[in-house]
């Protein structure tokens, strides 16, 4: 009996970039892999932008697997940058929309920013090598990383990002961040679930003060995180009464992580999360009919 139930247990993979933020797979693409991985549900997470969502719920939709609209925010606090993942939101809203928007033109400015500083370093590329890069909506890194690829000044994105792009890289410009009070109210307001994403990546124990924000989940389970570090942020999140996500955090080709459903998330968590999102809607509208 108990070999039958694990048979038949359906898993998911919650943290996922797209190539329309710095992943180097489209929308239709991450589908297909999840379907061969055996995933049942999927979150597209790609950073201030909802571009790939479309895509990838019609995706979904042909190929038997569910799309959970996600997205994901960078924050900062104390100095240290903070993501926070967001679940379930209206991601049609339009002031949302239009704030996001703000956010990737900070990133087209950071992006002209890293190009100056390489050509200081005397590394010959433009701007406009890095806007002709496939799906260069919001511009990340990984961009800029393919453009010096295409140009020939390094052979690998990983080497681009050794060399040039890393956080201590000669041509490293750190970005314009919300603190993670604002990214998760931006996320509530519009009825989304915010998520700290890999917290044993940050130096900074900050869970609890960002409780006292709404923060609603911890991402326990993540490629970076060692099992015991897994097991005590799940038992953080029972303290506290969060729910649980977990994800491969896959760029594709652009970083070293690994493979869309090397983290397989019961999907018990996505029942969870689904009702915390049906209890975040009735809210909002008592909220509205006050």
């Amino acid at each position: 009996m108990i070999e039958n139930r694990l048979f038949h247990t359906r898993y998911a993979d919650l943290h996922l970039h797209t190539n329309i933020s710095d992943g180097t797979m489209s929308p239709e693409e991450i589908v297909i892999e999840a379907k061969k991985s055996g995933l049942a549900t999927i979150a597209i997470t790609d950073h201030d932008t909802f571009d790939g969502i479309g895509l990838a719920l019609s995706a979904g939709a042909e190929h038997g697997i569910e799309v959970i609209p996600g997205i994901k925010l960078s924050a900062e606090l104390n100095g240290e940058e903070v993501h926070i993942l967001g679940y379930y939101m209206d991601w049609q809203d339009q002031q949302l929309r239009d704030k996001l928007k703000e956010f990737r033109n900070s990133r087209r400015l950071r992006a002209m920013r890293m190009v100056d500083k390489l050509n200081e370093l005397g590394v010959d590329l433009e701007y406009d090598d890095i806007l002709q890069q496939p799906d260069s909506i919001s511009i990340g890194r990984p961009h800029v990383a393919a453009a010096l690829v295409e140009k020939g000044h390094v052979v690998s994105i990983s080497e681009a990002f050794r060399r040039f792009l890393g956080d201590d890289g000669p041509a490293y410009m750190p970005k314009h961040k919300l603190s993670p009070a604002e990214a998760i109210a931006l996320l509530l307001d519009v009825g989304g679930i915010p998520v700290l994403a890999h917290p044993g990546m940050l130096r900074q124990d900050i869970i609890s003060e960002l409780v006292s924000c709404g923060l609603m989940g911890l991402e326990v389970f993540h490629p970076c995180h060692t099992v015991l570090h897994s097991d005590y942020y799940h038992e953080l999140a029972e303290r506290y009464s969060l729910l649980i996500t977990g994800g491969s955090d896959c760029h594709g080709r652009a970083k070293d992580r690994m493979a869309i459903g090397s983290i397989r998330l019961p999907y018990e968590h996505i029942d969870a999360l689904k009702k915390a999102r049906a209890t975040i809607l009735q809210q909002l509208e008592r909220a509205s009919n006050e």
